[in-house]
């Protein structure tokens, strides 16, 4: 049975040394293919067309696309006849919402249940206003461990902020090669959040 990309959206980024090329594309064409991996060679294979017309419309007169860095940013390949991917976490392992400046994307307290990776716009933790989530960084750490709490409030920093919710067991069965970036970004970014936080308290009062 052949499958079929839903809701790709992708991330290009260009390696050439100082360039400040990073896109994000949403691929609109039917991709469809006998299995889960022609669909997604097909995809990464279109993303990087767009991402090369749109490169070379800005620094074309520098430099051509250098190796870029091609992430699926969301969406789904799945069977074809299958349901799309629903925007609530009722039964799905990922799910996309969007939220205006100053919409609360977490809240402190409640159960963690899914990591958060920003897929357009901007967010900031309130334990550290003066951190920043921008396209491509993930947030939600506490979602690694069973039945914690989130220890602070994440805020939209703009309108139209969108950000993707991401069960990282579910994922993992689904695309395990995402699973695991994801997994490694919402660590690195604690531990930078760790490290700001300590910059900014005082000598006497660390332990």
């Amino acid at each position: 049975m052949p499958y079929r990309l839903n809701k790709g959206i992708y991330s290009v980024r260009c390696r050439q040394p100082h360039c400040p090329f990073h896109a994000q594309l949403e691929i609109d064409e039917t991709i469809m293919g006998m299995t889960e991996s022609d669909v997604e060679t097909e995809a990464m294979k279109v993303a990087r067309g767009m991402a090369q017309v749109k490169h070379d419309s800005l620094h074309g007169r520098q430099h051509p696309l250098v190796k870029p860095e091609i992430r699926m940013m969301s969406g789904a390949i799945q069977l074809m006849g299958t349901d799309s991917m629903p925007a609530s976490p009722s039964r799905a392992g990922s799910y996309i919402r969007e939220f205006n400046k100053g919409d609360i994307i977490i809240k402190k307290g409640e159960t963690a249940t899914a990591v958060c990776e920003v897929l357009k716009g901007v967010a900031y933790p309130t334990l550290n206003r003066h951190h920043r989530y921008a396209l491509g960084d993930c947030f939600g750490v506490a979602a690694l461990l069973p039945n914690k709490s989130r220890m602070t409030d994440v805020i939209a920093g703009i309108d139209k902020t969108r950000i993707a919710f991401h069960q990282l067991p579910d994922l993992n069965r689904r695309d395990p090669e995402k699973a695991s970036r994801l997994l490694t970004r919402v660590i690195e970014d604690t531990l930078l959040v760790i490290g700001e936080l300590e910059a900014h308290v005082p000598v006497s009062g660390r332990v």
